[in-house]
């Protein structure tokens, strides 16, 4: 497992990431209270994909 500090819209968050398979990452984390896994091919593309996950959740009111 690696932890993860990524800023999402000035908010902090710990997202963690662990290997699945050879080719499958999972991060997850929470965010405003709502946690959520996301797949990457990659750690950091799962970190990605949870980074964006987070900014579109504020971005549609749920902040």
């Amino acid at each position: 497992m690696t932890y993860f500090s990524v800023l999402v819209w000035g908010v902090p968050c710990e997202v963690v990431t662990h290997q699945k398979s050879k080719s499958v990452w999972i991060a997850s984390g929470t965010y405003v209270k709502a946690s959520h896994n996301l797949k990457g091919r990659t750690e950091r593309a799962a970190v990605r994909r949870w980074t964006e996950w987070a900014s579109n959740y504020r971005a549609e009111g749920h902040y």
